[in-house]
């Protein structure tokens, strides 16, 4: 009696063990305490001209998939509110104790686990991340411009790698223009303090708050609107009924940062780098001293409480290195100055007005005084 003999093909082998290995490795992210898990080819982005165009193998020449991993980000806030003579700004109840510490562990996790399989991966920070995210199939763009995923909402952030394991061909890549918002829902472009979103998809990142807390220039028509903010905006997040039901994590798998989310502004405002180093959360550094420092200067004007006066009068006439440097920073002081408005503010800003170069700086000054 003959016995057929079953013969498979290399790539019906291939296919086998890259199931294989995607579910293994999905069941290793589940364990240690990661939400999501998607896989995308290493195919270039090719996306809207603002954006640019990356390419994946330019941090790995043999990459074959980019592994996309989530975690939800939202967490009870710990805000101290401002008092007399102690203004205090704040970091939004999302990302800013928890990126940091989630990724890292996302990168240990599932680089570990490739490599214990004789695969490469790499970190991939810089690649166009909710592209990647929208690809692997774990969620599609809201009308606020950030993914939203059927499980977290839109209250979760991600880390990437790029790996020569076989997990994904562009076949498997999901179309990165899908939409999924409700037709007709405006929730989040009306909770936009700013108008930053046109209501189609689309950003307007010079109006975008968390542009601005990034480092971008803040128009002086719309320094109200940052209020005391640090980093982050999240209003449309907060308005989106995709998070609604969505509850903070009770527990993170990684130890998060223990500091509050409402740091005093004044030292931040005066460049004080050792009160930075202890009360800004390890994300918000991302942007950077400066831009935190910037923000808080604003931040001031929006405060209205005098016992800034002398802080930002130091900072207009460029008391210290980092703001003899920085003509922007000294016309957000100037700004900041005329919204205060005593007789103090004004005459720091009418000393100013004699000696500073920049001719931006001085048309703010003039501002202030008008």
């Amino acid at each position: 009696m003959c016995t057929a003999k079953t013969t498979r093909t290399p790539e019906a082998t291939e296919s086998a063990e890259s199931a294989e290995l995607a579910a293994g490795l999905r069941s290793a992210a589940r364990d240690a305490g990661i939400d999501l898990l998607g896989f995308t080819s290493a195919e270039p982005f090719e996306l809207r001209e603002e954006w640019g165009v990356d390419q994946p193998r330019e941090l790995l020449p043999a990459g074959r998939s980019v592994v996309v991993a989530g975690f939800a980000v939202r967490y009870e806030p710990r805000p101290v509110p401002s008092e007399p003579g102690k203004p205090r700004g704040r970091f939004p109840a999302f990302g800013s104790r928890v990126f940091e510490q989630m990724e890292r562990h996302c990168w240990d996790v599932v680089g570990g686990y490739l490599g214990r399989r004789g695969f490469a991966a790499v970190e991939a920070p810089c690649i166009p991340i909710k592209p990647a995210v929208v690809r692997a199939g774990l969620g599609r763009y809201g009308r606020h411009v950030v993914v939203i995923t059927p499980q977290l909402g839109s209250m979760v952030m991600f880390a990437c790698m790029v790996t020569d394991a076989p997990l994904a061909t562009p076949a498997d890549d999901a179309p990165v223009y899908a939409e999924t918002c409700p037709e007709g829902c405006r929730l989040c472009v009306d909770a936009c303090p700013t108008g930053a979103l046109a209501g189609d998809y689309k950003l307007e990142r010079a109006r975008c708050i968390t542009n601005w807390l990034w480092g971008a220039d803040i128009p002086a028509e719309l320094r109200p609107e940052l209020q005391n903010r640090l980093f982050g905006c999240g209003e449309c997040l907060f308005a989106c009924p995709f998070n609604s039901g969505v509850a903070a994590p009770t527990a993170y798998p990684v130890p998060t940062d223990a500091m509050n989310d409402g740091p005093e502004l004044i030292p931040l405002a005066a460049g004080d780098r050792g009160y930075y180093e202890r009360f800004v959360p390890t994300f918000p550094r991302r942007a950077g001293f400066d831009a935190t420092r910037a923000g808080a200067v604003v931040a001031l004007g929006n405060a209205a409480d005098p016992v800034a006066v002398e802080t930002l009068g130091a900072v207009l006439r460029g008391a210290d290195e980092g703001a003899a440097a920085d003509a922007r920073l000294r016309g957000y002081a100037a700004w900041s100055l005329g919204r205060l408005g005593t007789d103090r503010a004004r005459e720091l800003l009418a000393q100013a007005e004699g000696t500073e170069r920049d001719a931006g700086v001085r048309a703010e000054i003039e501002a202030a005084l008008g």
